[in-house]
């Protein structure tokens, strides 16, 4: 295994600016998603640490070895794609032996390694099926196998869950991390879903435009969103963006409040450990264990809330609204840096 060190990396196509400077360091180990938005350039980042993508500009160090030079064979690094690239004519058993037999390794290690692979990923009874006998799943299991099966000193993986079913997916990933853990594995998972971000992550490295926007552990991201593009595209839903006169305290325009629906909730009183707002009820959305609530504000404008049981609530009625001060990012309007949180009884 290995740490993995982006170094003022940057990729165009032609003209066209992709990565733009970008600084990582990824502990041996750790597992790190890419996030944001399609187009973003997270799986341009990961093709260009495997060696499918020439850099522009800047340095990627796998340990102390630069990759500048070293052809995608022989980097010792693994990549599982989105969809899962098996080969149609072999079966499960050929599938996760390839890279073994490309290595040129005897046959006895090469079945010791398959059957080590299989037996992780509980694939014993498929390895005689071909991949058009399997489900998505289990077709994303062989490529896993396969990726892991040469003992990789990093894993890549390229959105390798979006083709599958939501209730597949949460399955998915529990076995992706129980594996990392498991084997110690530096992992970099390529994701547009914050979910899969927030729940599988060490660190997540949110991007965008080319651009790293941060890099912290999930819930820094969550609750100390770097600027208003993090605070926007890291949770659902999406946080609410207020002026900042609504807080008072000598805060004005030149400043934007953020609130988390989740932290914002129906009051029947306020004290001045809380930042107070009243609208009108429009829409419950029920989800579960929450409901969300659509209030429109005096100014028009439209926010959400939760609260536990949206059965003491009608729409077209007044609410007052409730969030506690310390709970409220402050971002600087004409640069969307975030500058703090609301004071308690400021």
């Amino acid at each position: 295994m290995a740490s993995i060190s982006i170094r003022s990396v940057s990729k165009s196509f032609g003209l066209y600016p992709v990565l733009q400077g970008l600084n990582l360091e990824i502990a041996d180990g750790e597992f790190v998603s890419f996030l944001g938005p399609s187009g973003c350039g997270k799986s341009t980042l990961l093709f260009c640490i495997s060696g499918l993508e020439d850099l522009t500009a800047g340095t990627i160090h796998l340990g102390d070895r630069d990759l500048a030079h070293i052809p995608p064979r022989d980097r010792n690094i693994a990549l599982v794609f989105q969809d899962y690239a098996l080969y149609p004519h072999m079966r499960v058993r050929e599938n996760i032996a390839f890279p073994l037999q490309q290595q040129g390794l005897a046959a006895d290690v090469i079945r010791q390694q398959v059957a080590w692979a299989a037996e992780l990923l509980g694939l014993e009874a498929l390895l005689d099926r071909s991949p058009a006998e399997l489900s998505g799943g289990q077709r994303q299991r062989v490529a896993v196998g396969r990726a892991i099966v040469r003992n990789p000193a990093a894993l890549l993986m390229d959105e390798p869950l979006s083709n599958l079913d939501a209730g597949l997916r949460v399955r998915m990933r529990t076995e992706i991390k129980r594996l990392q853990k498991e084997l110690g594995l530096t992992v970099i998972f390529v994701t547009h879903d914050q979910e899969e971000a927030m729940v599988m992550s060490d660190r997540i490295a949110v991007m965008n435009a080319g651009v790293l926007q941060q890099f912290a552990d999930p819930m820094t991201v969550y609750r100390e969103p770097a600027n208003q593009f993090v605070a926007g595209f890291i949770g659902s839903p999406q946080m609410n963006f207020l002026p900042g006169s609504m807080a008072g305290g000598g805060l004005n325009e030149a400043s934007v409040l953020g609130v988390r629906p989740h932290d914002l909730v129906p009051a029947r009183d306020a004290s001045s450990d809380v930042l107070v707002m009243r609208g009108r009820l429009t829409l419950i959305e029920p989800a579960g264990p929450v409901a969300f609530l659509d209030v429109t504000l005096p100014d028009g404008s439209l926010i959400k809330a939760t609260c536990a049981d949206p059965r003491a609530y009608r729409p077209g009625e007044d609410l007052l609204l409730a969030v506690v001060r310390g709970n409220v990012s402050v971002f600087d309007a004409a640069t969307g840096v975030r500058t703090g949180a609301l004071a308690p009884g400021s």
